[in-house]
């Protein structure tokens, strides 16, 4: 029953966000029922899966982070169980907005957790990921998603060149990065306009909208 599993999500999202050593030991049992649930024809399932895996794969860095383990180790088996779902998500039309949202920002945390097996991937999300981000407000999953995105492109920057004009009006929609995210963008704009060049950034960033152009201006010096 859709009205089951759409509670059954959003409780194991709770609960990995407030007892994970309890959800740890049975996620190789979750992430395949997880995957399976990412149908948008049933919108309030696909949309609490979606928001689980992504709690699960922050926790699943977090709890990776001090042990030794590489950061995304435990969780690398289980991302091509779920990528191309979601990949398929963001871009399928007529998506609501939430759901758009909540996809965006579980691919961003599973670059966060494991840049090099999603990143490939850059390419083919790149562009509806930014727009389904720029009108929300900064916290924390936002902050999580945006390292994520910065760290597939530190991996694939040849998977932004067609829509960096996407990544910049996303990048202009924080108001107060932290201060380490805040040099993450700083030294992808900044590479970028360096690799084409003062004149070829100048005729780029003539396309952005006035007030895009002097936010990147006043916030980043490009």
């Amino acid at each position: 029953m859709p009205e089951v599993r759409q509670s059954s999500f959003a409780l194991l999202g709770d609960l990995t966000k407030a007892t994970f050593q309890h959800v740890r030991p049975f996620i190789g049992d979750f992430m395949p029922i997880l995957g399976q649930n990412l149908n948008p024809e049933f919108i309030s399932v696909c949309n609490n899966a979606t928001w689980a895996i992504g709690e699960i794969s922050i926790k699943m860095g977090e709890s990776n982070s001090g042990s030794g383990i590489s950061q995304g180790q435990e969780m690398k088996p289980f991302i091509q169980l779920v990528l191309t779902q979601l990949v398929q998500i963001i871009n399928r039309p007529n998506t609501p907005k939430t759901l758009l949202e909540n996809t965006a920002i579980t691919i961003g945390r599973l670059g966060y957790v494991c840049p090099q097996d999603v990143a490939p991937m850059l390419q083919q999300f790149i562009r509806q990921w930014c727009t389904s981000l720029r009108n929300i407000r900064d916290n924390e999953e936002k902050d999580s998603a945006f390292r994520g995105v910065c760290a597939m492109i530190g991996v694939n920057p040849s998977g932004v060149v067609q829509d960096f004009i996407f990544f910049c009006d996303a990048v202009a929609s924080w108001v107060s990065p932290k201060d380490d995210l805040k040099e993450m963008f700083y030294k992808i704009l900044h590479g970028f306009k360096n690799q084409v060049g003062d004149d070829n950034w100048r005729a780029f960033s003539e396309q952005f909208p006035v007030p895009l152009r002097e936010r990147l201006a006043g916030q980043y010096g490009v």
